[in-house]
């Protein structure tokens, strides 16, 4: 168990080969021969399970877990993907400004691509930088929008310049709508979640104010009561 468990870690540190970074430039399907993390771990928590407890409980234990174990790093993994998302769509609207001073200027789109990753940080200046390599080398940008349109977050960049190509329209005011129509997007969406907020705290502060309640106004008037029938 121990020399799987090592030899999961060294994959892991390993780099990835050429395909990957293939994939990087060029688009295309991602593999689907990689592991799954959720399922390698609900497959390795019940042989755990069984090394730490024995037999007969190890094996009913690790099936009975396996689906939760499962189920909390798939969680996990979801939750660094919102994350990533969340950054990304809090950084696009300053790069889409970038983009737009290099557009009005004469600037071609590849350039401004590439400025606009030199001056943003990760995540989105490595996926601005991803672009800028696929429309140096792509014969037809076409083919790079309509596959940039499969990532949520940028699929809005990418539907604005292909709406400026086929409509002949200047591209920077094309991009440069899409930036403030973004930042309208993030201002709904703070503010719902202060809405959510004020719902969420409502239980807890229930839960606090409710024992201290009991204790100031309910219990006093209990004994009151129990004295009373006692004189």
């Amino acid at each position: 168990m121990a020399a799987i468990l090592a030899a999961l870690a060294v994959s892991c540190l390993l780099p990835s080969g050429t395909r990957s970074r293939r994939r990087s430039l060029f688009g295309g399907q991602a593999d689907r021969t990689g592991v799954d993390p959720a399922l390698l771990a609900a497959l390795i928590a019940p042989v755990a399970i069984v090394l730490i407890l024995g037999m007969p409980l190890g094996p009913l234990l690790g099936i009975a877990l396996a689906p939760v174990v499962h189920r909390s790093v798939s969680r996990l993994e979801s939750g660094a993907s919102r994350r990533r998302a969340a950054r990304i769509a809090a950084q696009l609207p300053t790069a889409l400004d970038l983009m737009v001073a290099a557009l009005a200027v004469g600037r071609p789109p590849v350039t401004a691509f590439a400025l606009a990753a030199e001056a943003t940080a990760d995540p989105l200046g490595t996926e601005l930088g991803v672009v800028a390599s696929r429309l140096a080398i792509a014969a037809d940008p076409d083919a790079v929008w309509r596959g940039l349109t499969r990532d949520p977050s940028l699929a809005p960049v990418a539907r604005a310049f292909r709406r400026a190509e086929a409509s002949g329209m200047p591209v920077a005011r094309i991009v440069s709508g899409v930036a403030d129509e973004l930042r309208r997007e993030r201002r709904a969406g703070r503010r719902e979640d202060s809405r959510k907020v004020a719902v969420r705290t409502a239980a807890p502060l229930g839960a606090c104010f409710l024992p201290a309640f009991f204790l100031v106004g309910i219990v006093p008037t209990i004994i009151a009561t129990l004295g009373s029938f006692s004189l």
